[in-house]
């Protein structure tokens, strides 16, 4: 008789701890796909403010090849998903394919990040075109015209 009722007892306390597991990865469940909803709904802003302008994806990224003025070549990178970062070597033919220019005015706002720990943190202070060197890693938000993008925020990479 003991042993049943011990067997009764010990199924009892196994059932209600695979009760409390399920019950709490569901919880967890939702909290992970409400917070992917919320992050894709903000995504789908093509225009960002000033404020927000770091957040959301830039119209075009990468290494600054030439200045002319107020025009700005640059090689194209792009960030995969799985936060890998690709772009051409400088004398490859695919560099010549993945190029991009922009041009900015007396209305870009320029943005200097500065980074000592490889990107980890970052400081910001304003900046201007004359911060923009060859080889100078830039985010660009803008206007597409034609094959230009006229900026309207620029952030300019500074690493340490």
């Amino acid at each position: 008789m003991k042993s049943k009722n011990n067997i009764k007892i010990v199924i009892c306390i196994v059932s209600i701890i695979i009760f409390i597991f399920l019950t709490g990865c569901s919880t967890s469940n939702k909290n992970v796909n409400n917070e992917s909803s919320t992050q894709n709904s903000n995504s789908g802003n093509n225009k960002p403010s000033d404020t927000t302008a770091s957040i959301n994806n830039p119209d075009i990224k990468g290494n600054v090849t030439e200045l002319d003025g107020n025009k700005i070549n640059i090689s194209k990178i792009t960030q995969k998903s799985n936060g890998t970062v690709t772009g051409s070597k400088k004398s490859s033919k695919a560099a010549a394919n993945n190029t991009g220019t922009f041009e900015v005015n007396k209305d870009t706002a320029f943005t200097i990040r500065t980074s000592s720990d490889k990107g980890n943190t970052s400081t910001d202070k304003a900046g201007a075109i004359s911060d923009i060197k060859v080889d100078s890693l830039v985010e660009v938000w803008g206007e597409k015209s034609g094959n230009t993008i006229i900026a309207k925020n620029v952030i300019i990479y500074i690493y340490n």
